[in-house]
């Protein structure tokens, strides 16, 4: 029989006590059910796990070569804080600048034959030599066959008028020559009508009279025939008709001498009319000095403003031409356009020369406090859907550092179109960081971590059942 005294025994306890199912069993099941009822309240992280990079929030610049020629010197270098309108590249341009010197001087050399032939024009109108030095380029010699021209001009034209000043006065001369004829043969004519009036009307004729001795010959001539009619009538002779006879024959054949004389000074003056009338064309001055003048100055004006023409049109082109090559020649250098940090794109260092356009380098913000940068990741397509704007990234640098360094971002950007990858599609992911200067040290651009992302919670319980159920979480 069982002896009663044993159960208050301490041995009799430890080994009904001590045993595998009590020291074991018990407290797993314990326990299992305490986590069984813990995993009803405790609530589990939804995350989603990638490699993330530390990108640029914007890029500065985009660099490029500008030439095909070779590079002389180069100061490029992945990282490098660059000051604006530092050199990054320089090319060899020994071609350029011989071109550009050949075009400056041939520019030279237009300005000077420009400021000679502005010279000839103030000449041209003036009137007067305004070259004061040596002309090289002929124009002072134009201006001198222009003045020659000018003076042959007007030493014709004088010589011409000359002539015809001669001709008019000898035509003057002989018209005043028959004027004074034309006058002589009329007073001849007058005396001759003066004596003829005298006859007729048995008047008396002037003692000026050039032909009074004709006349008084004609009354002597009827003096005697009227004194010895009277003899022979007193004789018996002849009667008082025949004397009357006599005396009118003797009158009408000395009126007929005068009418033929007159008639003949007549016939004088009809022919020293006609030879008037041959004299009243006379000759024009030739009064065209003035306008053939200004039409030789008008030529030699134009032919020089169409040639300063020609002269600012080839100086407008050779500075096209100076600026281009000039503008060509700021593309032999590359300057940083802002302060930044400089990445070089891949085999771009070990190239001499690089075609013109080729990418080459890119300009980031400077690393500062307060300054922003991306945390992009890439998503692949089968955990995209629980990530949203708005939701936390945790970036964990892979680096050996004393302690781990963790950033904290915000999801601002989600692409809505995947990027083909090795292993598939994904979306790129860009959460925005804020930088504190303790975290500048350690901080570059293109550092790669482990990102995570939060997407929400679960309970332990819902959470594993999902895992048996083989849903995704």
């Amino acid at each position: 029989m069982f002896d009663k005294r044993l159960l208050e025994s301490s041995e009799l306890y430890e080994k009904r006590y001590r045993n595998f199912s009590i020291l074991l069993i018990f407290p797993v099941g314990l326990l299992f059910l305490v986590l069984f009822f813990f995993s009803f309240f405790a609530k589990k992280e939804l995350i989603v796990t990638s490699i993330a990079s530390i990108e640029p929030q914007k890029v500065i610049s985009n660099i490029q070569s500008t030439s095909n020629s070779p590079i002389i010197e180069n100061y490029l270098s992945e990282g490098k804080t660059v000051q604006a309108n530092s050199l990054l590249l320089k090319y060899n341009n020994d071609s350029d600048s011989t071109q550009i010197e050949n075009l400056m001087n041939q520019k030279q050399e237009l300005l000077n034959k420009k400021e000679q032939l502005q010279l000839l024009l103030k000449s041209l109108t003036s009137g007067k030599n305004e070259f004061q030095v040596t002309d090289d380029y002929g124009y002072e010699k134009t201006f001198e066959s222009y003045e020659a021209q000018s003076s042959s001009l007007r030493e014709n034209i004088s010589k011409s008028n000359r002539a015809i000043d001669d001709q008019n006065n000898n035509i003057l001369n002989q018209q005043s020559e028959i004027s004074r004829q034309i006058s002589n043969v009329s007073n001849q004519i007058d005396a001759y009508i003066e004596i003829q009036n005298a006859v007729s009307n048995n008047g008396t004729v002037s003692s000026g009279n050039p032909y009074i001795a004709q006349y008084n010959n004609y009354l002597i001539q009827r003096k005697a025939i009227e004194s010895r009619a009277q003899n022979q009538e007193k004789l018996g002779e002849i009667s008082g008709q025949d004397i009357n006879k006599q005396t009118e024959s003797l009158k009408a054949q000395f009126l007929a001498g005068i009418s033929s004389s007159i008639d003949s000074l007549r016939g004088q003056v009809q022919s020293f009319d006609v030879q008037m009338s041959g004299l009243n064309a006379s000759n024009s001055y030739d009064y065209s000095l003035n306008s053939q003048l200004l039409t030789l100055k008008t030529q030699a004006l134009a032919s020089a403003n169409k040639e300063l023409s020609d002269f600012n049109s080839a100086l407008t082109d050779l500075e096209t031409k100076i600026s281009l090559q000039k503008q060509a020649n700021k593309y032999n250098e590359i300057f940083a356009e802002k302060e930044g940090v400089l990445h070089v794109l891949p085999n771009i260092l070990e190239n001499k020369t690089i075609p013109v356009g080729t990418p080459i380098a890119q300009i980031y913000p400077p690393l500062k406090n307060k300054t922003q940068v991306y945390l992009v990741s890439y998503i692949p397509s089968s955990q995209i859907s629980g990530i949203k704007p708005g939701q936390k990234a945790r970036f964990t640098i892979q680096q050996n550092l004393p302690k781990t360094e963790i950033l904290i971002g915000t999801i601002y950007q989600i692409d809505s179109a995947p990027t083909p990858l090795k292993n598939g599609n994904a979306y790129k992911v860009s959460a925005l960081v804020t930088l504190d200067k303790k975290e500048l040290s350690y901080i570059r651009y293109g550092l790669e971590g482990k990102c995570v992302v939060i997407t929400g919670q679960k309970t332990y319980f819902n959470y594993y059942l999902d895992k048996i159920k083989g849903e995704s979480s």
